[in-house]
């Protein structure tokens, strides 16, 4: 099936209930490395991130070392992919590579997104003071390059670590730029990630504990202090695996695609007391 299939696809993937439009493009198209890298983002976006990753370590497996331009956007995914999989180590040796291959390829616009992949990282561990300047890189750089839906993508995970270092002013601008760039784009489902955000005390918050059960609060609790799953199972004397389908539920019940966005809405719903700063 020709490219034009591929890019129907990417479409129908940020566009509210469509996955599986997506899914059927998919199927008609070929197994060309465009269908892959969109098979494993609708992967990630639906909380499979293990199948994620499997799909994008076979694409880097098939793309030769010297086809940076082929690595670095699959690379910037499997580090997203292996956050969401709680692998900090993994994420951050496909980062250190994402980097090496964007220094040598020197371009503002790779560099945005080792920017925004890196800041994800630090987010995922509980710097936020360091993911807030990395994010705040990758959305000037990704605006400076004419990128407009990666810009946003980014406004969404900068308004995130800004709602958990407590600046909601701040994370609500954020959230609104992007909201109104994605809103625009045609990529409301993206956009509604960007609502859900900052919505007022009483109201998502509110929804939120209603949504997750005691035990899953406790996790949730957890992982907003910046804990892997392996601090988290050690402190509440269960097994990693448990952790891990706790927090999955937490994310699709929440409609959430990472921790860090799980983590501003435990803050946001004042799980912590204090947001840190």
């Amino acid at each position: 099936m020709d490219r034009s299939t591929t890019r129907r696809a990417r479409g129908a993937a940020t566009a509210p209930g469509r996955p599986a439009d997506a899914e059927r493009l998919l199927d008609r198209a070929d197994a060309s490395p465009a269908a892959q890298a969109c098979r494993a983002r609708l992967a990630l976006d639906r909380g499979d991130a293990l199948r994620a990753v499997e799909l994008l370590e076979r694409l880097l497996r098939r793309a030769p070392d010297h086809r940076a331009l082929a690595r670095i956007p699959v690379l910037e995914l499997l580090v997203r992919s292996r956050i969401a999989c709680d692998e900090p180590d993994a994420a951050l040796a496909a980062l250190d590579e994402l980097r090496e291959l964007e220094r040598l390829v020197g371009t503002p616009a790779l560099r945005a997104y080792a920017d925004r992949a890196e800041g994800m990282l630090a987010a995922a561990r509980g710097d936020h003071s360091r993911a807030r300047t990395l994010l705040e890189d990758a959305v000037d750089r990704f605006e400076a390059t004419s990128a407009p839906f990666e810009a946003a993508q980014a406004r969404i995970e900068l308004a995130a670590t800004l709602v958990a270092l407590g600046r909601m002013e701040d994370a609500e601008r954020e959230a609104v730029a992007a909201r109104a760039s994605l809103r625009e784009l045609g990529a409301d489902a993206e956009a509604e990630r960007a609502r859900q955000l900052v919505e007022a005390p009483g109201g998502s918050g509110a929804l939120m504990l209603e949504r997750v059960t005691p035990r899953e609060r406790e996790v949730l609790r957890l992982l907003a202090e910046g804990l892997t799953n392996r601090q988290i199972a050690a402190q509440l004397v269960v097994s990693e695996h448990t952790v891990h389908r706790h927090v999955t539920n937490i994310l699709r019940k929440l409609g959430l695609h990472s921790r860090a966005a799980a983590a501003a809405q435990a803050v946001q719903a004042g799980l912590l007391g204090h947001p840190g700063a």
